[in-house]
């Protein structure tokens, strides 16, 4: 068990670096630059958490949730895919009743303070493409109106699951899609009304944080949040994750942190800034 923290602990060096900087204040000079600087979640009034699986914001910013609702912040999560074509039981009422997973993803809200923005439907390991998946995200979008959408970063190097890749892909097209009023399809000819701009957009399981969460406070929250999640939920994930939060404090005065990489409307299109 010590070889592998200490894996961890050297992976994670250069990714906690420019994080451990800004947590401390030392922030170099490019920095420092507001153009350069990543939002600030604490003043959002809405945010969106968008998760390819039940679970998935819990187990990834389950933390950042639940400070966020601290602060006064209206929080909603969307599901995007879930168990209703993966299950034999549901075969046929697919559509009819709701199914094991939603019923935890609920649970998992309620106990969060958290508002359910709903599920799409689709089916693990869709066949869906990006583009159908962003469309149905950047209706969610446009009907909560959030300041900032997060989501599972589909560039995680050593993500293999193509639902996280696909997801993570989506939400970002659909984050910036959802401010052109001529997109999908215009409404009775007419250039639409509900077009939203986001201020930004957030990833977690990131191997490229720029901002660290301090989940002190909120880490048993959130790991009861993670236990709502009974057909997933098994001792050994647990103790991974709490021990990856407590990793990623280290050198800092936090207890457990979630690592996020946060980028501007500015940062989300063209302009190659360095985000720390």
């Amino acid at each position: 068990m010590s070889r592998i923290i200490d894996r961890f602990r050297k992976r994670n060096h250069s990714l906690r670096f420019g994080t451990e900087r800004a947590v401390f204040g030392g922030l170099s000079k490019i920095a420092a630059d507001p153009l350069c600087a990543p939002p600030d979640l604490s003043k959002a009034k809405r945010v969106l958490f968008v998760q390819p699986h039940p679970d998935d914001n819990e187990i990834g910013a389950g933390g950042t949730m639940a400070w966020l609702v601290s602060l006064g912040v209206e929080v909603w999560e969307l599901t995007v895919l879930d168990d209703r074509y993966a299950d034999p039981e549901y075969i046929g009422r697919e559509n009819e009743v709701e199914t094991r997973r939603q019923k935890e993803a609920k649970a998992a809200q309620e106990y969060l303070g958290v508002k359910n923005a709903g599920f799409l439907g689709f089916a693990d390991k869709t066949r869906a493409s990006v583009d159908e998946i962003s469309v149905e995200i950047l209706k969610v979008i446009r009907r909560i109106q959030p300041d900032y959408v997060l989501t599972a970063d589909p560039l995680l190097e050593n993500e293999c699951h193509s639902d996280h890749i696909k997801v993570g892909t989506a939400v970002k097209y659909a984050a910036m899609d959802s401010q052109c009023n001529f997109f999908p399809e215009f409404v009775d000819g007419k250039l639409r009304d509900d077009a939203w701009n986001v201020k930004g957009i957030g990833f977690y399981y990131t191997d490229k944080p720029n901002t660290l969460i301090d989940i002190t406070d909120f880490e048993e929250m959130k790991m009861e949040s993670i236990k709502k999640h009974v057909s997933q939920t098994d001792v050994g994930l647990l103790a991974g994750i709490r021990l990856q939060q407590q990793l990623f404090a280290e050198g800092t005065p936090f207890k457990a942190a979630e690592p996020l990489r946060l980028l501007s409307a500015l940062h989300m299109h063209c302009f190659n800034l360095p985000v720390e």
